[in-house]
């Protein structure tokens, strides 16, 4: 944005700017298997790539040389350089078609978002250069759009300063005028270089990003939110073909289950967003521990593991309004004995949101075939589920509601609600819980001080206390109460 104001770009451009920023790699999972295949770790290589000028054959090699040497590392010399040489000669032909690809799912969600029609041919040109020699069209000039022309600049200006420094920054993206960048352009940022970068390395937060916005900033209601986040589960779920439609399956499982256990509507929708997206902290793990097809390292295993952690970090992005989904994700790995990952907290740690998800992955994702294993029946999916909870791994209420909802026959009489209260007497409980008064439940909740001290009192017989206090350790008891993971 900062680029787009020096060179006076006009609103809708920086609008475009601004947006193709946030959503340029949107579709970059798309045949990561295949990119992993050829060239190993495809996150040590997109690294490399970072910075680099694509049209310059020479370097190019250099960095496919790298992957290939990181791929083939265990072999002899003999026989690595052959299986380099081999690597080299379809390269070019493996990557063509998948960046190819990265375009068109960009534009696809892009479309499923209801962007722009100039926003969804933006993210159509994302390896575009000025030259010409940039993917899929190979299009140049006042052909590439003016927000693929500053956000191609940007991140190199960004991934050069951290290389090289400001000055070689400077240094380099003059040297590449009318190259991969539009000249006038190239030299206005080498001109004001460290004013552009004056501050750019402070901690960049969610307040200062839509800041950035230009105005008017655009919102989406709640069923455009449910698209965004079902883009997301596919946008995550598409970097290997075993997991395709994985996430979109776990949310369903997930809010059905809470449902039927008689979750509030905000735990409900938690449930929903949370399962779409439980395996975002994935992308930071190569592909190729996912497709392995035997035991993992220990180092990979953790690497593994820690997915739940990285998930967490990444929605921290989100705010508050984040808060519910990102304590879910966290513990999505999570058992009641404590023998889950990667925190290894108990049931004492775990809500019945937290339980149901859990239970809603597990399940799923015994029944996708993945390289080491085959995929179970519904039915057999369900007997291992059932063991894990004689086993004291999963709770038997929330295991019952996603067997009940996947349309397995009961063997238990289907779980109540906490206590038998209603997802507005919950609510109403975890509010009085965090300390507010009946008037202030009734503002919370839009509702009159009348109705919201009934509901506080039916809470009190419900649960079998009479005072504020003890209802609230009741709620903390059942995991009702805990920071982060509800509106109240």
């Amino acid at each position: 944005m900062r680029i787009a104001d020096l060179a006076g770009a006009s609103e809708q451009d920086r609008r475009n700017a601004y947006h193709q920023s946030m959503l340029r790699y949107v579709g970059c999972n798309a045949d990561t298997d295949i990119l992993s295949a050829t060239f190993g770790d495809e996150i040590a290589l997109r690294q490399d790539l970072v910075g680099l000028d694509m049209g310059n054959r020479a370097e190019l090699g250099r960095v496919f040389v790298q992957a290939f040497k990181r791929l083939y590392y265990d072999l002899d010399p003999a026989a690595q350089a052959k299986a380099i040489e081999a690597g080299m000669s379809q390269a070019i032909a493996v990557a063509r078609p998948v960046l190819t690809a990265h375009c068109e799912v960009a534009q696809r969600i892009g479309e499923r978002l209801g962007l722009s029609d100039e926003i969804r041919r933006n993210l159509g040109q994302i390896y575009e250069r000025w030259d010409g020699k940039g993917l899929p069209r190979g299009l140049s000039g006042e052909d590439v759009l003016p927000a693929v022309r500053l956000i191609t600049l940007a991140q190199d200006v960004i991934a050069l300063s951290d290389a090289v420094g400001i000055d070689g920054m400077a240094e380099t993206i003059a040297s590449r005028a009318d190259g991969p960048y539009e000249a006038e352009l190239a030299r206005l940022v080498s001109a004001n270089a460290s004013a552009l970068m004056e501050g750019i390395g402070a901690t960049v937060d969610r307040e200062t990003i839509l800041a950035l916005e230009p105005d008017p900033p655009v919102t989406l209601d709640e069923a455009a939110c449910d698209e965004a986040f079902l883009a997301i589960a596919d946008m995550i779920d598409m970097r290997m073909p075993f997991t395709q439609g994985h996430s979109r399956m776990v949310a369903e499982l997930a809010e059905g289950a809470g449902r039927q256990m008689g979750l509030p509507a905000t735990d409900v929708r938690a449930l929903r967003w949370s399962g779409c997206i439980h395996d975002i902290g994935e992308l930071v793990v190569p592909v190729a521990t996912w497709m392995r097809n035997g035991p993992l390292s220990v180092r990979e295993r953790d690497a593994a593991q820690l997915h739940a952690y990285y998930g967490e970090r990444a929605l921290a992005s989100f705010g508050h309004e984040g808060g519910p989904m990102a304590a879910l994700v966290l513990r999505h790995h999570e058992r009641l004995d404590g023998s889950g990952y990667h925190r290894k907290v108990g049931g004492s740690d775990l809500s019945p949101a937290a339980r149901i998800l859990a239970v809603a992955e597990a399940f799923q994702t015994s029944r996708e075939e993945r390289p080491h294993r085959k995929a179970l029946s519904s039915e057999a999916a369900a007997t291992q589920l059932r063991a894990a909870v004689r086993e004291g791994c999963i709770c038997p209420d929330a295991a019952e509601a996603v067997l009940s909802f996947a349309g397995q026959p009961s063997r238990r009489p289907a779980p109540r609600s906490l206590a038998g209260m209603t997802p507005r007497e919950i609510e109403v409980l975890r509010l009085i819980a965090a300390g507010l008064t009946a008037k202030e439940v009734a503002r919370k909740l839009d509702i009159s001080p009348k109705t919201a001290d009934h509901h506080i009192q039916n809470v009190y017989s419900k649960v079998g206390v009479t005072t504020r206090a003890a209802a609230a350790l009741y709620a903390v008891e059942h995991g009702l109460v805990r920071p982060g993971e509800t509106q109240a």
